[in-house]
């Protein structure tokens, strides 16, 4: 797994956010450099997600999108599925790896931290109401994830100051190119595919034997509110326009009208007014964006690091470990057992032969 999709797994601070660390006379479920992860503290968060509907159907839903065919429950009364328990379990490595970094710096959360850090953790889990149907325990565990992982992120990938930015913008100049744009159009959706496609081109044919491009954007387009404007569409960066649009205005020659532009709107005769270089008062919040992603990417890598040096044992119970170290691709995750699923307060995943997923298949 690509570092950025793994950090994209731990940001889901409630989606998927694991046990906290046990004492040794608990059952042991993993450990992780020497400190356990135990069964009841597993178990009971099993049960948190379990008794909170509306956030196990989040937490399904958010599975699904990913292409993953697993649910909270098992086949069994009682029981949870065990690739989703591997995939909590897997979380709950991080986070411990997390917890041991914060004490290995000697940082602390205070009160405040935790206070500052509830509205993300409440936001991650669907709402408040979502929120407040979860036992007070588990909502402290959530809130705490959520300011562990913000509070080293600040410290290894620290948010970028405006000043950053403009440093940025001042060094990638060329990256940042406006284009002011006219186009006629011919509606996709009011004149089916054929009719669409035989108007532009009628458009282009008058316009080759020196008809005015204005002319006809204010009378012929099927842009209403760009004919009231000659065909202008105004000036703007990169984003603003759909993909084969935007290709063709940031393509062609300043003053040179397109042949017929097919999108999944309909069909466009570009005409590029001008392009150059965009001033960074309009451009500074996509720069921070941009900043920002590398210092995300920049957070994964260092967990990703910590993963590899990290000695992480599974209870056999439970699953195993794989390793990342070797295969940049693939996660560092707990892979569940063969066999039925877990029952709660069983202590043992012995699971369905449905109950399975492939670290590599995306996040946890």
């Amino acid at each position: 797994m690509h570092a950025t999709r793994r950090l994209a797994a731990l940001g889901l601070v409630a989606t998927l956010a694991s046990g906290a660390c046990a004492s040794v006379s608990e059952t042991r479920v993993a450990t992780v450099n020497g400190d356990t992860i135990g069964a009841e503290a597993l178990e009971d968060e099993l049960m948190a997600i379990q008794g909170n509907e509306r956030y196990r159907e989040i937490v399904e839903e958010g599975l699904a999108r990913q292409g993953l065919d697993l649910r909270v429950a098992g086949e069994g009364q009682g029981s949870f599925d065990t690739g989703f328990v591997a995939r909590l379990l897997s979380l709950g490595v991080y986070y411990q790896l997390l917890e041991q970094e914060t004490r290995a710096r000697g940082l602390q959360l205070s009160d405040a931290d935790l206070e500052e850090n509830r509205p993300q953790a409440v936001a991650s889990v669907g709402g408040d109401q979502v929120f407040e149907a979860f036992p007070a325990g588990y909502r402290d565990q959530l809130i705490r994830r959520q300011a562990l992982t913000r509070r080293l992120q600040e410290l290894i990938a620290p948010t970028p100051t405006p000043e950053e930015a403009r440093t940025y913008y001042e060094e990638h100049r060329g990256d940042y190119v406006g284009v002011c744009v006219s186009h006629i159009f011919a509606n996709l959706a009011t004149r089916g595919p054929d009719e669409a496609r035989a108007r532009i081109e009628d458009l282009a044919r008058q316009l080759g034997e020196g008809a005015d491009f204005r002319v006809l954007a204010r009378e012929q387009s099927d842009d209403p509110a760009a004919a009231a404007e000659s065909g202008s569409l105004g000036c703007g960066g990169r984003g603003r326009f759909i993909p084969e649009f935007e290709e063709a205005a940031f393509t062609l020659p300043v003053g040179q009208v397109s042949g017929p532009v097919e999108t999944g709107a309909g069909f466009h005769l570009i005409l590029v007014e001008s392009r150059g270089e965009l001033p960074f008062e309009e451009v500074q919040d996509q720069v921070l964006q941009t900043l920002q992603t590398q210092r995300t990417a920049d957070f994964s890598t260092f967990i990703d690091q910590l993963t590899c040096e990290a000695n992480v044992d599974v209870n056999p119970r439970y699953g195993s470990w794989v390793d990342a170290c070797d295969d940049p691709e693939a996660p560092g995750a707990v892979v569940p057992p063969e066999g039925p699923a877990a029952t709660a307060g069983s202590g043992e995943a012995e699971a369905p032969a449905d109950a399975s997923t492939d670290p590599r298949a995306g996040g946890r």
